[in-house]
């Protein structure tokens, strides 16, 4: 059965919301109602671009990028960088490359865009993503911050 990923449709967000709460949820990080509502308004953001896979007619991964900014967010969009906020995948899909595939779709439409690399953020003791973030070519800068809930992040680039 094959998967296939597209730009996602205002028809596709409520779905792709869902596929972020189902991974967040098998994580064991479940979000709070403020949370839900950023996410929310992200997918739904005109400025974001935000791919889907479909398997069998049913939404099973998301990824949702924007421009990038500056390091303190205050200065404004960094010209040609792509910033991706999101890569999820349902869990009854975990492993089978689907992660791989929104990667790929946004590059190609980062690149159409424009853009000349991509950068993320991602747990430093989230594995799974590290490993799914180097099979695609990113690389770690060296740096790192912390979220609110004081897990360390770091950051990923990878030129296009």
């Amino acid at each position: 059965m094959s998967t296939v990923t597209r730009l996602a449709r205002p028809g596709d967000l409520t779905a792709a919301l869902e596929v972020w709460r189902l991974a967040n949820a098998a994580r064991h990080k479940t979000p709070g109602p403020d949370r839900v509502a950023r996410v929310q308004a992200k997918l739904a953001d005109p400025a974001a671009l935000v791919v889907v896979a479909e398997r069998a007619g049913e939404l099973v991964g998301m990824a949702a990028a924007e421009p990038g900014r500056e390091e303190d967010g205050a200065r404004g969009v960094v010209p040609g960088l792509c910033h991706i906020s999101m890569v999820f995948v349902r869990p009854d899909h975990w492993g089978n490359r689907i992660g791989e595939l929104l990667l790929d779709a946004v590059r190609e439409e980062a690149l159409r865009q424009g853009h000349t690399s991509l950068q993320l953020w991602t747990g430093e003791g989230n594995d799974r993503a590290l490993r799914l973030y180097e099979r695609a070519g990113f690389r770690p800068t060296g740096r790192t911050g912390h979220l609110s809930t004081g897990e360390r992040i770091v950051h990923l680039t990878r030129p296009l």
